[in-house]
């Protein structure tokens, strides 16, 4: 059963509440664009295209293109998605500034805020990501809960790395 080693270290209710602001949705929105298989084919495709052009171009076309071309579209991409990524938190006022509350038990974990309670088991995680500042607990693809490692007692850092084993 899925589930069951990270769950089997709570003896009590673990509550954990975050804020969602525009800075925590930006980086769980970036942790989990990173992470997409197209994401990945994306940079494939822009290194063979950007290795493709120098290949056919002349010798100072070629310097120039290895020198300004990498950085430019980095910087494009990054600006680009940031800008999409606050458009979405914008847009939504649903997810602006809400208040969600994590209660893990060991059967089970609640998400309570404003528009009510939802119950979800182990088995419905589909990944659990860890990053130097969250965690970020995925029951779809792109949909999940942020959770600020700053908000979290020892035991629940404790259980949610276990969590992240588990989920990987």
């Amino acid at each position: 059963m899925s589930g069951m080693y990270a769950h089997a270290i709570i003896n009590t209710m673990i509550r954990i509440t975050t804020l969602v602001t525009e800075e925590v949705y930006k980086r769980f929105s970036w942790a989990i664009l990173v992470r997409r298989k197209g994401f990945v084919l994306y940079i494939i495709i822009l290194i063979i295209g950007l290795f493709t052009y120098v290949m056919f171009s002349p010798l100072e076309k070629k310097i120039i293109s290895i020198i300004l071309a990498p950085p430019i579209f980095a910087s494009m991409y990054y600006f680009g998605m940031n800008y999409q990524i606050k458009r979405a938190y914008q847009k939504n006022p649903l997810f602006q500034n809400m208040e969600v509350t994590l209660i893990f038990d060991r059967e089970a974990f609640i998400a309570r805020n404003i528009r009510g309670e939802f119950r979800y088991t182990y088995d419905d995680i589909v990944k659990v990501i860890m990053t130097k500042q969250d965690f970020y607990i995925l029951i779809g693809e792109n949909t999940g809960f942020a959770i600020e490692k700053e908000n979290c007692s020892p035991e629940a850092l404790e259980f949610l790395l276990e969590l992240h084993i588990e989920h990987m």
